[in-house]
């Protein structure tokens, strides 16, 4: 659970394990993501979910515009896998840059993750 303060802090906790705590001065910091926009975005809700392995290999990908960025960064947990939410358009770009990837990549694992990433993305966008 993620909750945002008035005060800008940032409270978390752990359902699981019942851990907790407390983000402070994280405005400005390289995670900041809160000066992204993705209002340019259209096109249909786009709901897609994956595996957790699946979703680390798309948030490995280091070249994403900001709609993509805010996709995965509002990616939520659930028990089936990971939820990506967002516009058609921020997924079609997004398959591009994981394609991308996948196409210069070297290491047979994360090129056959990211080609899998591929097509559950074109699957979510095809409204499968």
């Amino acid at each position: 659970m993620v909750f945002r303060r008035t005060n800008g802090e940032i409270a978390w906790s752990c359902d699981a394990c019942g851990d907790e705590g407390v983000i402070t001065d994280w405005e400005g910091s390289p995670t900041d993501l809160s000066g992204l926009d993705d209002g340019y975005s259209d096109g249909h809700e786009v709901v897609l979910l994956v595996a957790r392995e699946l979703f680390e290999v798309i948030r490995g990908v280091l070249l994403l515009d900001d709609a993509c960025e805010l996709a995965v960064a509002r990616a939520e947990g659930s028990a089936a896998g990971i939820v990506l939410t967002g516009r058609a358009a921020a997924f079609e770009e997004l398959v591009e840059y994981v394609a991308s990837e996948a196409n210069a990549g070297t290491v047979r694992r994360r090129v056959r993750l990211l080609d899998g990433a591929c097509t559950a993305i074109e699957a979510a966008l095809a409204g499968e």
